[in-house]
């Protein structure tokens, strides 16, 4: 009697490789209580397993490290390079997350809210409180985003393609993030605040029960 093959799980799959243009620095290895920033969103990935896109700076070890050929070229093409990676290493995942690396709060329970909303969907994406879609919040069905990356061509054809187009027509559902888990970290005041965040003690009024992604 054979037996039923095991249900293929996700794949979070972390960028790095922004050019952190109004940060003025690497973003990814900057310190938000005692961590690098990737570092912190790398520990909401929990036990599935997890791939970095871009440099490897502050990347803890054991977790894989794929440099994109043609650095620079945006999410899109960076998510592309991560799927080829996935693919090359002979993982079919059914789902792959797509974190920013700058992401200080985000937390496996929200990886694990993604992941829930794509029962009814294929991309499950964060909405902030104010509205605002967090495309590089996400978890895609991984046979549609391979699909969809299929149509924009190989991976040299996603270079400087925006994340909308990507999104373009794909059965979405949003996921509200009303404590801000998924708040990024763009700007040095925002680093700042992240940082003050990060330093609350977590029955305060203004702190959040989850800001730890740990």
């Amino acid at each position: 009697m054979s037996s039923t093959p095991a249900p293929k799980g996700p794949v979070v799959v972390v960028l790095t490789g922004g050019a952190s243009r109004r940060m003025g620095s690497h973003k990814p290895t900057l310190d938000v209580a005692g961590r690098p920033l990737v570092a912190r969103v790398l520990a909401a990935a929990g036990a599935h397993p997890a791939l970095v896109v871009g440099p490897g700076q502050g990347v803890p070890d054991g977790v894989p490290v794929v440099m994109e050929r043609v650095p620079g070229g945006g999410p899109v093409s960076g998510i592309a390079y991560a799927v080829e990676a996935v693919s090359a290493g002979g993982t079919e995942p059914d789902a792959i997350v797509v974190l920013a690396a700058d992401l200080p709060f985000v937390t496996s329970e929200h990886v694990e809210r993604l992941l829930t909303a794509i029962a009814s969907a294929d991309l499950a994406v964060t909405v902030d409180p104010g509205g605002r879609t967090n495309w590089l919040c996400a978890a895609w069905r991984a046979d549609v985003l391979a699909s969809r990356l299929a149509e924009l061509g190989d991976v040299g054809d996603a270079y400087g393609r925006s994340m909308r187009e990507l999104c373009d027509g794909i059965r979405t559902v949003r996921v509200d993030d009303p404590a801000g888990v998924a708040t990024d970290v763009d700007t040095p005041a925002d680093l700042e605040q992240a940082r003050a965040r990060a330093g609350r003690p977590l029955d305060s009024p203004s702190g959040h029960p989850s800001d730890d992604p740990s």
